[in-house]
């Protein structure tokens, strides 16, 4: 190596070290990792519609680039695939998505990661090192990385599918996802091969667990199903897994279950789990029909950042009806609340007041009742969210109802 060759040997290094030191720190990680997503998002619509999808590939994006940051500084690129990587390939295995789709994922970040360093490259002052070795030195090692981790990852894709092939989860597996396509299965073959009675009420839920460790959690999700069969008094629960931390379920009740029975349930569990409930109704219709409502339930907890370990479909059914539709909400909420919808001290209590009273059917004498408030003191309240709306409440009920649960359920914070 000349001197010159050393020289630029040395700056490269020396910026390397630098942009790795930069780069590392958790703000310029999260941006980084929006950037890719939002390229892949954007190009794979099986993961954007799957709220549970979109969180694992987020934590996987973030995790491989946190560790390739790691071993950035060493000449030749190692691959260190992170389980986080592992838990998204598990997951889209486990749903009967196709390979492609784990690929296309892996082809568009590809092209985001370059269109990242080149802007890097770019960006690399006139005094540094020079830009093309930049970019050669960035690409070499990310180009690496994605091309192995893709390796890696079909093999486990392919282990995780032919694992599910077999026996009596994959016999089962196939028979669910054959109903909820609406093939022509009778009604006792699929209850024999489920073992589950599908002539009665069905009742399905979604069981998930968003943070904590990557360890697989389908042991204590496929245990809280059990319990909350129990708690129902419903017999054995149909579990079908979906990911490491996620597992479809369905209960089947003479009567339809209590949320919020469910809900006490699920408390006094620990851990860090989330349950989505669908409408209860019979037969084979009622079991895709849960099901769609248990997983709508499911993405607007997730889109809606609330913290609410249980999300009962029936009580989210109209804003799940206008999610994903962010203009909408924002354009609803502003005109059917106006000045009710600001953040100033003490509208809250206007806004339950005015939500209690609407779900009572405008009694005043209930709303009291309800919030244990004098009915002088309701009554205030209501003319006071008349004028900030500007008209009587008796105007609009269903519209108004629908924009305090957008807002109480969003938090201001329009999901995307």
């Amino acid at each position: 190596m000349t001197e010159s060759e050393e020289e630029r040997a040395a700056a490269l290094a020396a910026w390397v070290s630098a942009y790795v030191a930069e780069t590392s720190r958790e703000d310029n990680v999260d941006a980084f990792t929006a950037q890719v997503n939002a390229s892949i998002l954007a190009e794979v619509p099986e993961v954007a519609a799957d709220p549970v999808l979109v969180t694992e590939m987020y934590a996987s994006t973030k995790a491989q680039f946190q560790v390739f940051l790691s071993l950035l500084e060493r000449e030749r690129q190692e691959l260190l695939l992170p389980p986080q990587a592992v838990d998204l390939a598990l997951s889209i295995a486990r749903r009967q998505l196709e390979l492609g789709v784990l690929l296309k994922i892996y082809r568009v970040a590809a092209g985001a990661v370059w269109e990242f360093f080149t802007t890097v490259a770019a960006d690399v002052p006139e005094d540094g090192p020079d830009r093309s070795d930049v970019l050669i030195y960035l690409w070499g090692h990310g180009g690496t990385w994605i091309n192995e981790a893709i390796e890696q990852l079909i093999g486990v894709f392919y282990e995780e599918r032919e694992a599910t092939m077999h026996g009596a989860l994959a016999r089962r597996t196939e028979t669910v996802y054959a109903l909820l396509r609406g093939d022509k299965i009778g009604l006792d073959a699929a209850s024999t091969d489920l073992g589950h009675p599908l002539r009665g009420l069905q009742t399905a839920l979604v069981l998930w667990i968003e943070e904590g460790t990557s360890a697989d959690a389908l042991a204590p999700l496929n245990e809280l199903a059990t319990s909350l069969a129990g708690a129902v008094k419903a017999g054995r629960p149909l579990t079908i897994p979906v990911g490491r931390r996620e597992v479809w379920t369905w209960l089947a009740t003479r009567e339809a279950p209590d949320p919020v029975v469910i809900a006490a349930a699920v408390a006094a569990q620990s851990g860090s789990v989330r349950v989505a409930i669908g409408i209860s109704a019979p037969g084979l219709a009622g079991f895709r029909q849960s099901h769609r409502e248990a997983v709508d339930a499911q993405r607007f907890a997730v889109s809606a950042r609330t913290s609410a370990p249980v999300t009962a479909y029936a009580d989210v059914e109209l804003a799940c009806l206008v999610a994903g539709n962010e203009a909408g909400i924002t354009a609803l909420i502003g005109r059917e609340l106006g000045g009710l919808a600001g953040d100033e001290r003490g509208l809250d209590r206007v806004r339950d007041t005015v939500s209690t009273y609407l779900r009572f059917g405008g009694s005043v004498d209930q709303t009291a009742t309800s919030l244990i408030v004098h009915k002088n003191t309701i009554r205030y309240r209501l003319a006071q969210a008349e004028e900030l709306i500007g008209h009587p409440l008796t105007e609009r009920r269903t519209e108004i109802a629908l924009a305090l649960r957008c807002l109480d359920r969003y938090g201001g914070v329009v999901p995307g």
